[in-house]
């Protein structure tokens, strides 16, 4: 096989039946703060949305997802063809990384610390990480761990991961596709659907098309795109977990830590040892995520962050 440039290390966390037998306690003890994703089901994740498309599971989705592409045009205001599906954003961070960069190419990515999946589509795609001369940057806004809105970068072309759009107050670069800016997002987070795998790319017309000819054909479920299509029909409401976010950040004051600002569904908190403070955290049945310098602990409701709260006192 063709070497990579780095080492990937795993992004994914432990199973919650895994954790719950690591620790002694019963799965319905474990509290995931660590996955950045919604602490329930959504109304609009219902079995009625999935029986049209269960009817015809026997086939192919010929055609692709028409349906979802209009939903999602109307939702982010652009036009079909300005729209690029994938089985996640991480699909799609490795599509747009392999389409632009290959072995010799330079890649930036902005924000340091950041997400790790990053790296890791530069290394698949046999490039490297680097400022100098790249042919593609890439930032998260806002950015995952630290919860910052940052500005954008003054560089082109660029792939802006927009996950946490919905909680930063609506702030997108959506606005400049036609500007050599590819917009990425999720159902994973606000929507709910994280277990679906459902993306998004925003970008030009032109390198709309280019993309999807690099991409593989149905990259997507039908019953994941039924989802996603009942999701865009009632889009959740993201002021509770705003308001929560803003009262756990103040209890954590509270309690002598220090916060940084958030525009997402997540705070990250400055710790001396991440690792120590999750494990000691997992033993009590609370998942939260260690990163460089802190933990980012997920935005769940006031019953489940007073728990966390309690452990960390």
């Amino acid at each position: 096989m063709r070497a990579m440039a780095g080492k990937i290390l795993s992004y994914d966390a432990p199973s919650t039946e895994e954790i719950a037998q690591r620790v002694g306690l019963p799965v319905d003890e474990i509290i995931r703060f660590d996955g950045n994703t919604s602490p329930h089901l959504l109304p609009s994740t219902r079995s009625e949305a999935l029986a049209e498309e269960l009817a015809r599971i026997h086939t192919y989705p010929h055609g692709g997802y028409p349906r979802l592409e209009e939903a999602i045009a109307h939702y982010a205001g652009v036009s079909r063809e300005n729209i690029v599906l994938g089985a996640g954003a991480d699909d799609l961070i490795l599509l747009v990384t392999r389409a632009f960069a290959g072995p010799g190419d330079r890649v930036a990515i902005a924000n340091d610390p950041t997400y790790p999946m990053f790296q890791i589509a530069v290394w698949v795609a046999g490039a490297e990480i680097g400022d100098q001369d790249p042919v593609l940057t890439i930032c998260c806004r806002p950015n995952n761990p630290t919860g910052e809105l940052g500005e954008l970068p003054n560089v082109r072309p660029l792939v802006v991961d927009e996950a946490y759009f919905e909680y930063s107050g609506q702030a997108t670069a959506v606005g400049l596709i036609d500007d050599g800016v590819i917009v990425l997002r999720t159902f994973s987070k606000v929507f709910g659907l994280a277990g679906a795998r459902v993306g998004y790319a925003l970008a030009s017309r032109e390198v709309a098309a280019e993309l999807n000819r690099r991409q593989h054909p149905a990259p997507l479920s039908t019953l994941s795109s039924a989802l996603a299509i009942a999701a865009l029909q009632s889009p959740p409401d993201v002021r509770p977990i705003l308001e929560e976010r803003e009262r756990f950040a103040e209890r954590l004051r509270g309690l002598g830590y220090e916060p940084l600002p958030s525009h997402a569904n997540f705070v990250y908190v400055p710790v001396d040892d991440p690792n120590g403070i999750a494990e000691q955290l997992l033993q009590q049945g609370l998942a939260v995520r260690p990163v460089r310098d802190g933990i980012r602990i997920t935005i769940r409701n006031e019953q489940d962050d007073e728990r966390l709260l309690r452990a960390l006192q």
